[in-house]
């Protein structure tokens, strides 16, 4: 399988390809590292692979009965945005003291560009610089080492301000020409966007783009900063508010302290110790007592007894759907009119119930709800098999012989949900997606595989329908997903080969409006939005949560999903009762 990605969409074409596996949002990793533990580790027993489950016997001619109380089609988010309250108590803040950190994830190496993924995101705030930031929960871009940034040349000069008297942690000094290089060393994809990178003086950092392109400024702007002499170290020097004091030899235990070089306010804490954890030593490390604060834990792993500490909610940054495929490579391409009457089969409060314990939130669209260019006025589809059956036949779709499933252009119509067997999460959707499916008449069936295997069928354009993932990320570029452009065999990620003439220029349009101005882009990105919940080339189905557990100690923490957790570790500190 070969395939060419256009920047800047390496990062993301990597992240799901964990995602269609994997829990946990991911960065690029080199080809010849484990891109996750669970993958890697040969002391994790391998998931079982189930086997298809056909359909048995055709559904009841009785129709299902519809809800008494129809859904009020409200987004539903058992997540809190911001930390759960704590008890009113009288313990005081104080400088200083070691917090006990506990990260699940293995990595060999603290080189934001090779770390593994779920892990790295949490560590690259404690050690790094980007030279801007997004707010945890709008992503919204905001200062970052640079003080400020603005748009010139109509769009395709972006400068940034910096401060002066830099350093590295090592003590070194650095200005606008070192990172102008080290962003030049990186050789991110996203570079080829970019014509020009150049210092105007040491405080000045000025990118020129080919073209307009605020997708690529925004994954530029938030690069982990390097010295370009130390782009492939394994302990390279950052300019983040910790430094390393030591790394334990088998990688396990990573102690930091205040880096003194660094520009922002001095973080509160003398100390934090971080220790890498696997998946399954995870209620063993809540037992212990060993640990003041633990994650990101993903939905998938709950409930567990979290004892004393602290269950922090909020929502994970990557989407669950059911993709319908409109161009199937070999096998039958399913009709058109499916993909608005199967959304109309699912009762989502039931499968977010079933599948994730409620421990998440349903979706109308491809962004999470307070995202600054989130369309809010967007409904998921409501349960009514009803309508979808009486749609059904108005396609044609009919049992013609009798059998009791339905028939389309004279034979009987199957449907194949491809989903990967090592994804529990996905399997149990694949379930009782194909149950609500069969309850219309249709012979449905989940077909689990490896995820090799569905890593070729899906970027060979090879399925009817799968359950997958990917990541929400800050910047709301989905080119690359719905673009038509992106719809050939080994070039894109339009996956399931949508064309919308309208939505490939509302696309377009939002990559380049002068000076990327927010509320510009937010406007023709929530017109794209109602335009796919009207095509729905995916159902989009839900966003799982994910937990911090922190004990009565730690306070400062401020979760969101569009950062990692760490993005504030200047403001954590413990308390102390009086």
């Amino acid at each position: 399988m070969s395939l060419t990605l256009r920047p800047p969409y390496f990062a993301v074409f990597v992240t799901l390809l964990l995602l269609v596996g994997f829990s946990g949002l991911v960065a690029c990793q080199p080809a010849n590292q484990p891109t996750n533990e669970t993958a890697s580790n040969p002391s994790t027993p391998e998931p079982t692979i189930q086997s298809t489950n056909e359909p048995t016997s055709p559904p009841t001619n009785q129709p299902t009965t519809e809800p008494a109380d129809q859904q009020t089609n409200q987004l539903t988010d058992k997540s809190t945005s911001q930390p759960t309250p704590r008890p009113t108590s009288t313990p005081k803040p104080v400088v200083g003291g070691t917090l006990r950190l506990g990260l699940i994830g293995r990595p060999d190496t603290l080189n934001p560009a090779a770390v593994d993924a779920a892990v790295g995101r949490e560590l690259r705030p404690l050690l790094f610089d980007t030279l801007l930031t997004v707010d945890p929960h709008t992503a919204a871009l905001q200062p970052g080492l640079a003080e400020s940034w603005q748009y010139r040349a109509d769009g395709r000069q972006v400068v940034f301000q910096l401060p002066s008297d830099l350093r590295w942690s090592d003590g070194t000094s650095f200005d606008a020409s070192v990172i102008a290089a080290g962003l030049q060393a990186s050789q991110h994809p996203a570079l080829s966007a970019v014509s020009a990178i150049e210092a105007a003086d040491d405080q000045t950092l000025t990118l020129t783009l080919a073209e307009e392109d605020c997708a690529a400024v925004s994954t530029l702007a938030q690069l982990p900063l390097l010295p370009p002499t130390q782009i492939t170290a394994t302990v390279p020097a950052g300019s983040g508010p910790f430094t390393v004091q030591t790394w334990s030899a088998d990688r396990r235990v990573l102690t930091l302290v205040p880096n003194g070089h660094y520009h922002g306010p001095s973080p509160r804490l003398a100390e934090l110790i971080v220790r890498f954890l696997a998946d399954d030593e995870l209620p063993i490390a809540l037992s212990e007592g060993q640990f003041d604060l633990l994650g990101p834990i993903p939905a998938s792993n709950f409930p567990i007894e979290t004892g004393q500490f602290d269950d922090i909610v909020y929502p994970a940054a990557q989407m669950t759907f059911v993709a319908i495929n409109f161009a199937a490579k070999n096998g039958d391409t399913l009709p058109p009119a499916f993909s608005s009457i199967l959304p109309l089969a699912l009762d989502r409060e039931t499968i977010l119930a079933e599948a994730l314990g409620g421990d998440g939130q349903l979706l109308a669209g491809p962004l999470l709800p307070r995202h600054w260019a989130a369309n809010t006025s967007l409904t998921p589809p409501p349960y009514a098999p009803a309508e979808a059956r009486q749609k059904l036949a108005e396609a044609g779709i009919r049992d013609v012989d009798g059998d009791g499933w339905l028939d389309y252009q004279g034979q009987r119509l199957e449907v194949g949900i491809r989903v990967n067997g090592q994804n529990e999460l996905h399997q149990n959707l694949a379930w009782l997606i194909s149950g609500y499916y069969r309850d219309l008449g249709l012979f449905a069936r989940a077909e689990t595989v490896s995820i090799e295997s569905l890593l070729d069928d899906l970027f060979t354009h090879d399925f009817q329908v799968a359950i997958f993932g990917w990541p929400i990320l800050p910047e709301p570029d989905q080119r690359q997903f719905w673009h038509s452009a992106e719809n050939t065999v080994g070039v894109g990620l339009n996956l399931m080969s949508y064309q919308n003439r309208q939505v490939d220029e509302l696309l377009d349009e939002a990559a380049a409006v002068p000076g990327c101005a927010p509320a510009g882009r937010a406007k023709i990105y929530r017109a794209i939005q109602t335009e796919l919940a009207e095509n729905r080339p995916v159902d989009f189905l839900l966003a799982p949560n994910q937990h911090l557990l922190a004990g009565p100690s730690v306070s400062g923490l401020d979760p969101g999903p569009f950062a990692p957790f760490t993005w504030n570790v200047t403001a954590w500190h413990l308390l102390q009762e009086e």
